[in-house]
């Protein structure tokens, strides 16, 4: 699709939206690769929830586009494709597994953010427009990334970082001597 002149809010909007569209698609292929990486049982859970939580958001933004006669296509989320790339150069650069969990941690957050600043930006354009309707199912999609950013916070700061410290590493390849 050729890429569209911005001229009023509305485009604006859509521009975000589609955005949200090929970001959301990119994220749901990276959780799948992240999950192949993690040593964590628990942090394979939470992924697996998310890559179900972000099939949703793709649904849900397109019921959006259907709603508005739009199509989806058009744009392509570079700022989620360069976070990815990122992720996937820090994940290789950690040889211990228990490290290479909260880099992936990091990096899930690091693109969560990302949608949450579009999300709720969308939110904010799709109420001045009046089109509350849409403002409600995009909210949906911005607490989803709410409530697995702090999810991802809790495994975090109770289980994965403190495995990642050096002690911890020390204290696990003494048990297995």
């Amino acid at each position: 699709m050729k890429e569209k002149d911005i001229i009023d809010l509305y485009d604006l909007m859509m521009e975000q939206l589609r955005d949200l569209y090929d970001g959301v698609m990119q994220k749901h292929r990276f959780l799948k690769q992240a999950d192949k990486m993690t040593d964590s049982e628990d942090l394979d859970e939470l992924l697996l929830t998310h890559r179900k939580q972000a099939k949703l958001q793709k649904e849900r933004l397109e019921h959006i586009f259907q709603l508005l006669n739009e199509d989806p296509a058009g744009e392509s989320c570079m700022g989620i494709k360069a976070l990815i790339k990122s992720s996937l150069e820090l994940a290789r650069r950690c040889k211990i597994p228990e490290v290479r969990d909260a880099s992936l941690i990091t990096s899930i957050q690091h693109i969560n953010h990302y949608e949450l600043a579009g999300y709720g930006t969308s939110v904010a354009y799709a109420k001045v427009l009046e089109r509350h309707d849409l403002a409600e199912i995009l909210l949906r999609n911005l607490q989803e990334n709410k409530d697995t950013d702090s999810w991802l916070s809790d495994l975090a700061e109770k289980d994965i970082n403190r495995n990642a410290t050096w002690d911890a590493l020390v204290v696990a390849v003494e048990k297995t001597r």
